[in-house]
């Protein structure tokens, strides 16, 4: 049982509104009430929010920190820019089960609550029969497909099929692996490598194809799916249309790519170049498009994308600024919303992912993960400092974090008394929802014809 604690003189801000109320929590580490002028109860302790915003804990919903003990201790710096919850990523190197103990084992080094979305290899029958234990037993309700590793449609079908018998989504990062391979190979005949390689080796038109075909095999399944991370404008008009034809899929998009473009990419960088990632970083146009895709709704939510190694489709930086690049490119910009903020940084990535009201709200029975945060704060890392956000203003700070009810962050520092965070078990969508869902997949599928 937590000690109680009372926040109160804050403006709370959820996805739907900003109120000035108090905020009680206590219990296991649960919200207890929520109102104007509660009563402060004995032995409670009092936090003034006075001049701050009380928001609930970020959710990142991709991280790809896998089996790495040492990686899990990095989020500290999650907590430092406001993020309470991290849905990591696990590539397995052999069978699932083992993947998910190696995992485990890994994350109970975070310093964040964490949960799981599981890579899968292909569509193998030892796999599926996996897939249908890590709902059961462990909450695992998502899975990750990677068309940029080869993931053939034919298994991407089977797959997508029976995550959706399960009650669980699959996500899907969608390039078109064979086309990169091409041009990646082109690239290196001719003696073009690093950022060059980087940028030129998955052009806009390969994500944009892949996208399509994402939502199209799972429209044919009638399965509800996510796609990301999207980079290019092409992939939004993708979500876009097939929103509007009723189908089931959602986005989600790097803080990176919202506030850095191709110049970023130095012709004579080599293979340790911070910015070499899948997607690359685009032009002014499609940032933009993505900044538009936010506000309308066709992006549902903002991820970091941290891999401790920085390899592959992982950035080597990114917790700490995911939330504070979205305050100030959105919120002090005048393209977000405070509401608009708190659902595409927490509330978005905790409905999709079926942890909602648990994580991403302010309500009674909810985790006590709150942010209070300065609205006001700006800073600008310095152009020399290295790393992914250097030269980048940032807007927004974490004055004080608070998991389960306990301070874990504070004005600047770690929090020993925190400790680690706990596995958030996810679970399946009701197959009634499922089905409804599949439904409307495939007569959004028959009105896309």
């Amino acid at each position: 049982m937590r000690d109680l604690l009372l926040i109160r003189g804050g403006t709370v801000v959820t996805g739907q509104a900003s109120l000035c109320v108090d905020v009680l929590c206590g219990g296991v580490g649960e919200i207890l009430a929520v109102g104007p002028d509660l009563e402060t109860p004995v032995g409670c302790t009092v936090i003034d929010a006075g001049g701050l915003l009380v928001m609930p804990g970020g959710v990142d919903p991709l991280t790809g920190i896998g089996a790495d003990a040492a990686g899990f201790t990095r989020s500290a710096e999650a907590l430092a820019g406001g993020t309470t919850t991290l849905l990591d990523v696990m590539r397995p190197g052999g069978d699932l089960a083992t993947a998910w103990r190696d995992w485990w084992h890994a994350a109970r080094q975070a310093h964040t609550d964490v949960g799981l979305h599981m890579l899968l290899p292909d569509a193998s029958a030892p796999v599926l029969h996996a897939m249908g234990g890590l709902v059961a037993r462990h909450g695992v309700n998502s899975f990750r497909l990677s068309m940029a590793a080869g993931l053939e449609d034919g298994a991407i079908l089977r797959i997508v099929g029976h995550a959706a018998e399960l009650g669980a989504l699959c996500v899907i990062e969608a390039q078109n692996a064979q086309a990169m391979a091409c041009l990646r190979a082109e690239l290196e005949q001719a003696g073009i490598t690093g950022g060059e390689a980087c940028l030129f080796a998955a052009p806009p038109p390969v994500e944009a194809e892949a996208t399509n075909r994402a939502i199209m095999l799972a429209g044919l399944r009638g399965a509800p799916v996510q796609v990301g991370p999207v980079s290019t404008s092409g992939a939004v008009a993708a979500l876009a249309a097939a929103r509007l034809r009723g189908q089931r899929v959602d986005g989600h998009v790097l803080a990176a790519h919202l506030v850095l473009d191709e110049a970023v990419y130095d012709p004579d960088g080599d293979a340790h170049d911070p910015y070499i990632t899948v997607p690359p970083f685009r032009d002014g146009s499609h940032r933009h498009a993505l900044w538009g895709a936010l506000v309308s709704g066709n992006l549902g939510m903002v991820a970091s994308g941290f891999s401790p190694t920085g390899q592959g489709a992982g950035l080597a930086d990114g917790l700490a600024q995911r939330m504070r690049v979205v305050w100030r490119h959105g919120v002090q910009s005048g393209l977000l919303t405070a509401e608009e903020f708190v659902y595409v940084t927490a509330e978005a990535a905790a409905r999709a992912f079926n942890i909602y009201p648990r994580k991403g709200a302010i309500m009674p029975g909810a985790d006590a993960d709150l942010v209070l945060w300065d609205p006001d704060a700006v800073e600008t890392s310095p152009a020399d400092a290295g790393g992914l956000y250097a030269g980048v203003t940032l807007g927004g700070r974490a004055v004080q974090v608070l998991r389960g009810g306990v301070t874990v962050w504070k004005d600047g520092a770690l929090c020993a008394a925190g400790g680690h965070g706990a596995y958030v078990p996810r679970p399946a969508f009701r197959p009634a929802l499922s089905a409804r869902m599949r439904h409307a997949a495939r007569l959004s599928e028959r009105v896309g014809r």
